[in-house]
């Protein structure tokens, strides 16, 4: 049987690697990076609502793809579905660079593989970017993405891979959190027309290294569609996200980048998060930070909370009992002696009167 590419798309590549190395310096997510970030933490902590978003974008392209695939679709929702929830990933700089220099190998070469034009591994690429002493690593390619939202639902329906690993390298069943990724690099490339790849090609890299702290993650997004979820030009800069202590009163803060996504580490502890723009306050959340990463999106097209981000921090400070007051001790005050008066004559005893004379004669008499 023939088929064109228009008709169905290939099957991506993974590779799960253990105990490898990484590092990077590949910069801040592009949108279309931000966006592909948001769809891989939406999947790990709510695999149910990503499994929702593919059941409702199922395009004829997808269609033709999994039918040429013999993918049963219905499972395969109810598989993502009930996958157990793992903690989202944070940004690496360092995997991105990785991913990015092998989506673009593969789209300057043509081709579609884990060992790049040079002979690399993925753990080499990896390693060279400086994500060092990695505890595990993985990777997914894909050269033949339409989009990102194609490239996702690729990766997840994992249509002509057998083993689900690219699924599996996103879902992680059977990874208790402690073990899970922390992290991951994006890399999009885009081909012209001509190429036997692309339009888009991607790469994700994943990794996890030891002692890691704790980060926040999310995006903040004017959500124009109202599904939801966040799609790639609605994210929202600038705005404040502020972490309050609320056992130390210490304040952490930074801003989401020009595509609406932040992420920042915080120690063990109880938080109030405060999001709020030009002083005014989106919305205030508690959570709870242990030693996995932690995500709280917010939808700037909702109703705002209202108040000023100042009085806001200042109401998140813990409260600090005064000191018991120290009780003060009454002076002693002593009263000088009065001086002891001479008496004139001896005082009386009773009524007798003793007369020493008197007394000596009568013994004398007697």
């Amino acid at each position: 049987m023939a088929w064109s590419k228009s008709k169905f798309r290939r099957a991506p590549q993974f590779e799960s690697l253990e105990s490898r190395q990484v590092l990077s310096s590949g910069g801040p997510p592009t949108a279309a990076a931000q966006d592909m970030l948001y769809w891989i933490n939406l999947a790990r902590t709510n695999p149910s609502a990503a499994a929702q978003r593919i059941a409702a974008d199922v395009t004829p392209d997808i269609q033709a793809t999994i039918q040429h695939y013999g993918v049963n679709l219905s499972a395969t929702e109810q598989a993502i579905a009930s996958a157990t929830p793992q903690p989202p990933l944070a940004w690496s700089d360092q995997l991105a660079q990785a991913a990015q220099g092998h989506s673009q190998d593969m789209a300057t070469n043509q081709f579609q593989s884990h060992t790049g034009s040079d002979g690399s591994t993925a753990a080499q690429r990896i390693q060279q970017a400086g994500y060092t002493n990695a505890s595990s690593t993985g990777e997914n390619a894909y050269a033949y993405a339409s989009s990102v939202d194609q490239a996702m639902e690729a990766f997840l329906i994992d249509w002509g891979v057998p083993s689900d690993g690219h699924r599996n390298n996103l879902l992680q069943p059977g990874v208790s959190a402690q073990d899970a990724y922390r992290d991951v690099g994006i890399g999009l490339a885009q081909t012209s027309g001509g190429s036997s790849v692309g339009p888009l090609v991607v790469t994700q890299d994943f990794g996890a290294q030891p002692n890691e702290q704790a980060q926040l993650v999310g995006v903040a997004f004017n959500n124009t569609r109202g599904d939801g979820f966040y799609e790639q030009g609605e994210g929202v800069a600038n705005v404040q996200i502020d972490a309050v202590n609320l056992t130390t009163g210490q304040v952490s803060s930074t801003q989401t980048g020009p595509f609406g996504g932040y992420q920042m580490a915080l120690a063990p502890g109880s938080y109030q998060i405060i999001a709020s723009q030009n002083n005014q306050v989106i919305k205030t959340v508690n959570v709870t930070v242990g030693n996995v990463n932690i995500e709280q999106d917010f939808i700037t097209s909702n109703p705002w909370q209202g108040g000023s981000r100042t009085a806001a921090l200042a109401a998140a400070q813990p409260v600090v009992n005064a000191p018991a007051p120290t009780p003060v001790a009454t002076p002693l005050v002593l009263i000088a002696p009065q001086p002891v008066q001479a008496l004139s004559s001896p005082p009386a005893i009773g009524a007798i009167t003793w007369n020493w004379t008197s007394w000596q004669a009568s013994q004398s008499n007697g």
